[in-house]
């Protein structure tokens, strides 16, 4: 893909991958490993039975989530793109903190998404939110832009195909 594409490509992919749900679950399996699924509500509190059911079938959907059985318990667990959207996720909520983005105290999902949202929205013209450095953006907008050239056709094929619907409710 060359960079016009990139850019293109920045706009649905950081919509679809701001569920709040997504982040979480994605997260916290990078970070604990595997999840037993009888243990969603318990990890995802604060996200109704249906948007964490959403949370995961869009996670499987976008080929990050897949289901095992580990010692016979049914387990969620991060595939390769999974992986290295987490580190997407990290890189995001890490120039959130450093630039107090969305403000000096929030949660790490609140982080990832206003990263994510300034990532897809067109550069601001000069003098506005003049707080923010966008030229700091490089290590999210690399890691997002690596993420999507490597492991962006499941996105892709989700956001053109009979899923598009599904993709924005579940965002």
């Amino acid at each position: 893909m060359n960079t016009d594409t990139h850019a293109r490509a920045l706009v649905p992919a950081t919509a679809a991958l701001s569920h709040p749900g997504l982040i979480r679950i994605v997260s916290d399996i990078d970070d604990n490993g595997p999840l037993e699924r009888h243990l969603l509500s318990r990890t995802l509190t604060g996200l109704s039975r249906w948007q964490r059911r959403q949370a995961s079938a869009v996670g499987r959907a976008l080929g990050l989530l897949k289901a095992s059985t580990d010692g016979g318990i049914p387990t969620l667990v991060l595939t390769l793109a999974g992986e290295a959207l987490a580190e997407v996720y990290d890189a995001a909520a890490r120039w959130a903190r450093t630039h107090h983005h969305p403000s000096d105290v929030c949660d790490f999902v609140t982080r990832v998404q206003a990263t994510l949202a300034l990532l897809g929205s067109a550069r601001p013209s000069p003098g506005h939110a003049p707080e923010l450095d966008y030229d700091s953006l490089d290590e999210p907008r690399t890691a997002l832009t690596s993420w999507i050239r490597d492991h962006g056709a499941t996105l892709a094929a989700q956001l053109t195909g009979a899923s598009r619907d599904e993709m924005e409710l579940a965002a």
